[in-house]
């Protein structure tokens, strides 16, 4: 029996991820279930709201019962897009399949929140890892990659776009990589970088004495909506973002 054809649960925490379950289902492959955490944000919300679209159950899980569900479907296969709780090793060992998507090139930039620094550190590409779920967050052997490159005027947002959109397609090539018996690649250890700690509004401040060109990559890390780039003068904070004028606003952060 080929992977396709086994049972499924997909643990989705990644809001902006849906269509690689759409993919997925397109694909034919045998989802029993979509387990999403409880925690209370607009953006999942809105995305549980899309994937129940796809006439799936949609379980929602606490932290301390993320074991208890699993276990509920011992048979199955893992695929985890974005999931924000680390997994029992108990819930994953045993299984035929385990598998994670992370969006950096791995082993660079494990961790939760890595793609604001990627752009600080004015990297030329990004992409997505599919790789074996493990108990060390984002270290399992590499099934396959993307590769997506980054231009000068990307931002946060135009990145991520790119580096999502390529992931329905990296996940069909995965399994049927692995369908054909091919072996994944180990982690290099010595080229990892881990950025663990969950960012926070108060990172987008920026040292208004630092020369301007030095502050473009950090301005174009921050998300002009959600977490924009400031600092303060005479006690106030004052915003700031990247544009240019023969765009329009809704096209600020394209290429």
């Amino acid at each position: 029996m080929t992977y396709f054809q086994q049972p499924w649960i997909v643990l989705f925490g990644g809001a902006g991820r849906e269509q690689i379950i759409e993919r997925m289902v397109a694909e034919g492959l045998k989802i029993k279930a979509i387990a999403v955490p409880n925690v209370k944000s607009e953006k999942l919300a809105k995305a549980v709201e899309k994937l129940s679209n796809f006439g799936l159950p949609v379980v929602e899980v606490k932290r301390s019962a993320i074991d208890l569900c699993l276990n509920s479907y011992p048979e199955c296969n893992l695929f985890s897009i974005g999931f924000p709780y680390i997994l029992p090793k108990a819930a994953v060992v045993g299984r035929p399949l385990a598998l994670n998507i992370h969006p950096t090139l791995l082993p660079k930039y494990r961790g939760p929140t890595t793609g604001p620094h990627i752009l600080m550190n004015d990297e030329k590409e990004s992409g997505s890892s599919v790789h074996y779920l493990t108990d060390k967050v984002d270290a399992g052997d590499i099934v396959v990659q993307s590769h997506v490159p980054i231009r000068p005027f990307d931002t946060i947002r135009s990145m991520q776009r790119k580096v999502y959109a390529a992931e329905p397609e990296l996940v069909i090539e995965a399994i049927k990589r692995l369908d054909l018996g091919e072996k994944a690649t180990p982690q290099n250890e010595q080229q990892a970088s881990v950025f663990p700690i969950v960012r926070k509004p108060a990172d987008s401040e920026i040292d208004p004495n630092k020369p301007l060109l030095a502050l473009v990559n950090e301005i174009r890390a921050c998300d002009a909506f959600e977490y924009p780039a400031f600092f303060i003068y005479h006690g106030e904070k004052v915003c700031i973002r990247l544009w240019r004028p023969e765009k329009k606003e809704s096209e600020y952060d394209e290429i």
